[in-house]
């Protein structure tokens, strides 16, 4: 009898009937393919974005830092402190500082920092993203300086130009107080793909930025990288009053959410919004296949009623329809599946065509000027798994009102 139930689901499911049923029908199948697949290439996106500023942008700056109020000045030994935690991957002295950068052709302001080259590779992936020059030259006796490479473009430099500094002068002459200026050769150009550092961040030699800003052996606080990025918030301030108790200092803290943790928590929101707003065209989608076996089993009560008088039981047609609504759902899934992959495969391509096309770059002036793409198999998994299971549920209520068919009352007339 199970059989037969599979048998007469698959002959409904092959039927090639025509009019407003069959129009329900395949609307309902279309419903779930272009959730699914929409779910799939959206998710994809936005893990792909999430990724990216995790990568890309997250792992270029320090996790955390431990800075002084307004200086440290024994920093090796707060380093030595502070390296007792094992979950410490690394940790390096910096000075920072905004000032004027200025070439032939421009003026542009700038965030300057002061590092230890070797120590600064254990805390940011700056010198992984070097793409002309060498990062080591920073360890030259002469002034170097290493940039951006939108900031190389707008000040029209490149390795081996020569820029001017014009740092802030706190300290008051007789005439007032003035800036200082230094001449540095650019020793390398960076490119992380975020505008934001590329076109605003430069480094140069802890030892040159301590002689421009005067400070000696004080440096103004400690970067540090850890090995879980999202538990560095936690992780440094503990560290800070690890430290603090120890050497009776009042250093603070501060960690990579100050500054992009607000950029983070929206593309989460962002994602969880319209997962859960696309996650309503498969719902409609679910409705509309309600609709459908409704309407097939009003369409179909002779024959489930001849099929009752020949012996059939009720949890036999039961099961026709719910098998008939699980047939829908698994092949609009499976659908939308292979089409979502294939779409969030070939987005990049599919979308430079579209811009050579028309003409319209879409993403030029944001943060990331290109759609990443992250695959995530749970994602996808648990995407096609809702997508089955409401399938299944609704084909529960239509199936059990296949079982209520009166044989004696359709038949009376027929």
């Amino acid at each position: 009898m199970r059989f037969l139930s599979l048998s007469i689901a698959l002959r409904y499911f092959k039927s090639n009937r025509r009019g407003f049923l069959s129009f329900v029908s395949i609307m309902s199948f279309m419903g779930i393919s272009l959730g699914v697949a929409v779910l799939i290439l959206v998710t994809s996106v936005m893990n792909g974005f999430e990724k990216e500023l995790e990568d890309r942008v997250l792992q270029a700056i320090p996790h955390a830092s431990i800075e002084g109020e307004p200086f440290i000045t024994d920093w090796h030994i707060v380093n030595k402190v502070l390296l007792d935690n094992k979950n410490i991957l690394g940790s390096g002295p910096f000075i920072e500082t905004q000032g004027l950068i200025n070439s032939q052709n421009s003026l542009k302001g700038i965030m300057l920092f002061g590092i230890n080259p070797e120590l600064e590779k254990k805390v940011s992936t700056i010198s992984k993203n070097i793409i002309i020059g060498s990062w080591d030259d920073l360890n030259s006796e002469e002034y170097t300086i290493i940039l951006g490479d939108i900031l190389a473009m707008q000040l029209g430099v490149n390795v081996g130009s020569f820029v001017n500094l014009l740092i802030p002068d706190t300290s008051m002459g007789l005439l007032g107080t003035f800036p200082r200026t230094k001449r540095f050769k650019v020793a390398a150009i960076f490119s992380i793909g975020s505008p934001e550092v590329d076109q605003s961040f430069a480094y140069i030699n802890l030892r040159d930025a301590s002689k421009l800003l005067r400070t000696g052996n004080k440096i103004h606080g400690l970067r540090v990288k850890y090995l879980d990025l999202f538990s560095a918030k936690h992780e440094i301030y503990a560290d800070s009053n690890r430290i603090n108790s120890y050497l009776n200092t009042s250093y603070k803290a501060q960690d990579w959410t100050s500054d992009y943790g607000t950029l983070f928590r929206a593309i989460k929101m962002e994602k969880f919004l319209v997962s859960f707003l696309l996650f309503l065209v498969v719902l409609v989608a679910v409705f509309n296949l309600v609709s459908m076996l409704v309407m097939t089993i009003n369409e179909k009560r002779s024959q489930i009623a001849i099929l009752l008088t020949l012996g059939a039981t009720r949890s036999s047609i039961h099961r026709i329809f719910m098998i008939f609504g699980t047939l829908i759902g698994t092949l609009g899934t499976i659908t939308g599946l292979l089409f979502g992959l294939l779409v969030s495969l070939n987005l990049g391509s599919l979308i430079d065509w579209l811009e050579n096309i028309f003409g319209i770059y879409l993403l030029d002036a944001y943060f990331i000027n290109y759609f990443p793409i992250d695959i995530r198999p749970f994602w996808v998994f648990l995407i096609c798994v809702i997508s089955l299971s409401l399938s299944v549920v609704s084909s529960l209520y239509p199936s059990r009102l296949a079982t209520k068919v009166n044989p004696a009352n359709v038949l009376r007339y027929e």
